[in-house]
């Protein structure tokens, strides 16, 4: 093997590895002080190195708390697929996908509770990274429901509203995620299951 492919190969790990380590110490530093409070100097002091590293692999504090979101974004959805695949049937594929994602945010809740709070106050800075989010949310709905349909476990009459419908379910479970990290809905990750089920049943074909 030529001996500058194992050195580009090892820059390469290294980078990984330190782009790695800034973002689980800015990780933790946002989810414990917020984003306001924290500064580059933090993390840099965090990691035992000078600002000029952070600057080299990000070009701010918004991007690093950016890149931290859609990461953490990221293990929200594939953890919540991976549960709707698991199920066998489109009442229980609905069910884990709303038991599944409001069990993994819990664990993430101080990071999304400054997140909604950052959203309410500069939507225009942080909305747009929902976006891509929201798009995998609502193919998977879509084809969640697509699948009740055709296993006729829905009703066919949802198939006109195919074009809406998953984003509207999408938006609710939004709003009910935003409630649940300002503390209107305290308790939910523990009814969640029971909440979803009843929501389902107006899918259902009787």
């Amino acid at each position: 093997m030529d001996p500058n492919t194992n050195m580009v190969e090892k820059f390469v790990d290294k980078d990984d590895a330190i782009r790695d380590d800034i973002l689980l110490k800015a990780q933790t530093l946002f989810q414990t002080y917020g984003f306001r409070k924290t500064t580059m100097e933090d993390i840099a002091r965090a990691m035992g190195k000078g600002k000029s590293t952070l600057y080299y692999y990000y070009t701010s504090k918004e991007d690093i708390f950016k890149t931290v979101l859609l990461q953490e974004l990221q293990e929200v959805f594939s953890k919540t697929k991976l549960a709707v695949d698991a199920a066998e049937t489109a009442v229980e594929k609905l069910r884990a996908f709303s038991v599944t994602k409001i069990t993994v945010l819990a664990g993430m809740i101080n990071l999304y509770r400054l997140v909604f709070g950052e959203l309410f106050e500069r939507p225009i800075c942080w909305g747009s990274l929902f976006n891509e989010y929201d798009l995998q949310e609502t193919n998977l709905i879509s084809s969640i429901l697509s699948f009740g349909i055709a296993n006729n476990e829905f009703k066919p009459s949802i198939e006109k509203e195919m074009d809406m419908f998953p984003s509207i379910i999408v938006s609710c479970f939004r709003g009910i995620e935003r409630d649940y990290f300002t503390n209107k809905l305290p308790g939910l990750e523990s009814r969640i299951g029971t909440i979803s089920t009843l929501l389902v049943e107006g899918l259902k074909i009787n």
